[in-house]
């Protein structure tokens, strides 16, 4: 309405020092990043501005404070019946929601209804108990639902929520929908996921990011190592590294051979690389690996105690956990590909940016292997960033045959490169055994490849991107809107409607050095 931001907030920037309080403000439990927490901090600020500038009715208000939040606590934010790390995480998100406070009643406008609310204690007190609900229970963009919110996580969910319902009209976007991903028996828990892609990661990210946005700690049956039938099961599948007994490593890093996991069978000298699974531990002492090939256990060891042989391989859950949280860092402080464009400012920076995502690549590799999340996670980080170049690199072709020609070529194998690790990350989604079809986080990786070929132009790419994007077809029909569901049949019958020209004869004139390549990764 004529209520502007600014006549409710006298200043959009944050007061002096609010960051060297975030950061002493991080208790043990809370390892977030700072990107994130001011991040969540700016989300709270905006939620009670919101809920200042126009309060809700009061059968809205009860609905809202009827949602969970953490509030069985007494002032210093101890529950006796809460286990340390519970209690941890409770009083960061104190810490954080009264640094938001504090910051409004820094920036608040004078005498506007958000600084009268900051001024009076009840008011005080109850929009604290708003930022924690805020906290615990929006969804992204800050909505909230009476009912929806009160949909338990699981890390193993069987449902999903669709945001804009069916029709992808403008006005469908104020609808969300909950949508079962698999079969639900009756009197079943319907459960969605609060992770986002980090769904897929393994037991410590899951727990520090639960933590830090949602302020739980979770104890769901993949958490608690209740989620499979097989003994294997029972452990942190995404964080699999190759086993250190049966493939001693040179120093902290893998061999070249086992890190990369070529197939076997594809070279008669490729090795099967035998793979342990943690177990589902904060520390590193805690996860312990499990191999099922040598049936053997590694553990850290102490000092004074083993083997110097059984020290070595325990050494490489150290460097397994010391990998996964750089790698959590660097995935928390750069956000996706066009977070990365924004923070960098495009054109060489970007290009910087591209090469640590490749150095963490390779360290990642060099010690998790290829089926650890990490590798999986900064794989696809980068293959992102080549699917948004691909379009703009074919737009600039046209004036010089020989360089088009030689830009083919080049990205041919830019191509098949991304087509592999798409191809790997749904095979170890697949892996993972979860209730969710691998599509709910390969989605916009596998279109964002169809659409590449398709526009390749030539019948031979067009097939392909057909092959691909039916990898998808099913889930897009089923959790997808109109818009969407439509794209993916257009992509999936472009080779039958013809075309091609000019691209079609410099994809062919590179088909003979890349076919073997296309039919690998296929």
């Amino acid at each position: 309405n004529d209520e502007t931001p600014s006549s409710i907030m006298s200043d959009l920037i944050l007061p002096p020092n609010t960051l060297e309080k975030i950061k002493s403000s991080t208790t043990a439990a809370g390892k977030a990043s700072l990107d994130s927490r001011v991040s969540k901090l700016r989300g709270m600020i905006l939620a009670m501005s919101s809920y200042a500038a126009k309060q809700p009715s009061e059968e809205v208000k009860t609905k809202l404070f009827e949602l969970y939040h953490p509030s069985s606590i007494n002032n210093e934010g101890d529950n006796a019946d809460a286990t340390a790390d519970v209690n941890a995480t409770i009083k960061d998100a104190l810490e954080l929601t009264k640094l938001a406070l504090s910051c409004g009643q820094k920036m608040a406008a004078k005498d506007s209804p958000l600084s009268s609310l900051l001024q009076n204690k009840a008011d005080k007190e109850l929009l604290m108990k708003l930022l924690l609900i805020y906290s615990c229970n929006a969804f992204e963009g800050g909505r909230i639902y009476h009912r929806l919110s009160r949909v338990n996580h699981s890390c193993n969910p069987n449902a999903v929520v669709v945001e804009g319902g069916e029709s992808s009209d403008a006005g469908a976007n104020d609808t969300s929908v909950l949508k079962a991903a698999c079969e639900i028996q009756a009197g079943e828990e319907i459960h969605i996921s609060y992770l986002g892609k980090y769904l897929y990661a393994g037991f410590p990210v899951r727990q520090r990011v639960l933590r830090d946005s949602k302020h739980f700690v979770c104890k769901c049956s993949r958490c608690s190592g209740s989620g499979g039938e097989e003994e294997e099961d029972h452990g942190d599948l995404a964080s699999r590294v190759p086993c250190p007994v049966c493939h001693p490593r040179t120093g902290r890093y893998l061999d070249e051979d086992v890190m990369f996991d070529e197939d076997a069978n594809d070279d008669e000298n490729g090795i099967n690389v035998c793979y342990a699974v943690p177990a589902n531990g904060l520390t590193a002492e805690e996860r312990s690996l499990r191999c099922k090939s040598c049936k053997g256990t590694t553990s850290i060891v102490s000092d004074g105690g083993g083997s110097m042989r059984k020290k070595k391989e325990g050494m490489a859950i150290k460097y397994m956990c010391m990998a996964e949280e750089k790698v959590l860092d660097r995935m928390e402080s750069t956000g996706g590909s066009d977070n990365k464009q924004q923070k960098s400012g495009g054109g060489d920076d970007t290009e910087t940016e591209r090469d640590i995502d490749q150095q963490f690549l390779q360290m990642a590799t060099s010690i998790c292997g290829a089926q650890h999340w990490a590798t999986h996670f900064l794989n696809l980080s980068l293959i992102e960033e080549s699917l948004a170049s691909f379009h703009s690199t074919l737009m600039t072709m046209g004036q010089d045959p020989a360089k088009d020609a030689e830009t083919m070529e080049e990205l041919f194998v830019e191509i098949a490169e991304a087509a592999d690790g798409i191809e790997r990350a749904h095979t170890f989604a697949s892996s993972l055994k979860l209730n969710l079809d691998p599509s709910h986080w390969l989605f916009d990786y596998t279109v964002g490849l169809a659409r590449t070929l398709v526009g390749l132009g030539d019948e031979k790419s067009q097939k392909y991107g057909a092959e691909w994007v039916s990898k998808v077809e099913r889930y897009a029909n089923h959790f997808e809107n109109e818009g969407m569901r439509k794209v993916v049949d257009a992509l999936k019958n472009a080779w039958k409607r013809g075309g091609g020209g000019d691209t079609k004869k410099k994809g062919e004139g590179s088909e003979d050095g890349n076919d073997s390549k296309r039919r690998k990764v296929s």
